[in-house]
């Protein structure tokens, strides 16, 4: 059966965090949660920008090893809210590739039919994967990789490793580092929201651009999608 594309006037983004919940994030717990609620702030300032082309939705999963938490899961931007230290207590070990698995397939479910979406990832850390049952390394590698060619960007952030060597192994190319204090998490954090505001604008110009020319095909909007969140990134790490 020839699966059908779902069309949408505008471009559907939907914002992903994957948040470490172990034990070691106690130490940064408040820069964390003041991390994401600027970023949540920043994407409502996208959306009331540039509500004529996007429509913003954010996710929130937290890990450890008691378990993956859905803080918010697909979630229209007007009804996410700030988090609280109630959202977020850590504990224990690091799932990462359950995490990131979990996460992913859950959202490509959501959005493999639709024409118009944009899957921004960013994965945050202080840890190394040490606590996985379901995926390894090479499966989520594999997905990434099959899931960049569909428009999604990913980002990797670590402290306390090589996040440059982690995330190439996981076929990831935009990569920081960040200093596991509570200036160097909130700064990190920074410099994503940046990056994610640099890409909105990049997808307001490109949704205004195809309403005077030829509509693009599928594949020809993800490839866009990819250069326009490499370049950001790129912008971002520039300054």
């Amino acid at each position: 059966m020839e699966k059908i594309k779902i069309k949408t006037s505008k471009t559907q983004v939907f914002n992903v965090i994957i948040l470490d919940r172990s034990g070691s994030m106690e130490v940064i717990r408040k820069a964390a949660i003041d991390g994401f609620n600027e970023t949540l702030a920043g994407i409502r300032s996208a959306q009331n920008k540039f509500s004529e082309t996007q429509e913003h939705y954010v996710s929130l999963y937290t890990f450890c090893s008691c378990g993956i938490k859905a803080v918010f899961d697909k979630t229209p931007i007007a009804n996410a809210r700030f988090i609280t230290e109630d959202d977020y207590v850590p504990c224990c070990t690091t799932p990462l590739f359950d995490a990131m698995g979990i996460t992913i397939n859950s959202m490509y479910r959501h959005v493999e039919f639709m024409e118009d979406s944009v899957v921004v990832v960013t994965i945050i850390t202080d840890g190394l994967e040490n606590a996985s049952l379901e995926f390894n390394e090479q499966k989520i590698r594999t997905m990434v990789e099959h899931l960049k060619r569909k428009g999604w960007t990913f980002t990797y952030m670590g402290a306390n490793q090589d996040s440059f060597k982690v995330a190439n192994s996981l076929a990831i190319r935009n990569a920081r580092n960040f200093e596991s204090t509570s200036e160097g998490t909130r700064y990190s954090m920074m410099k994503d929201c940046g990056t994610r505001m640099n890409l909105f604008s990049r997808l307001n110009r490109l949704k205004e651009e195809e309403s005077v020319s030829a509509p693009m095909s599928s594949s020809e909007r993800h490839m866009r999608f990819t250069k326009m969140a490499d370049c950001a990134f790129d912008e971002e790490e520039a300054k």
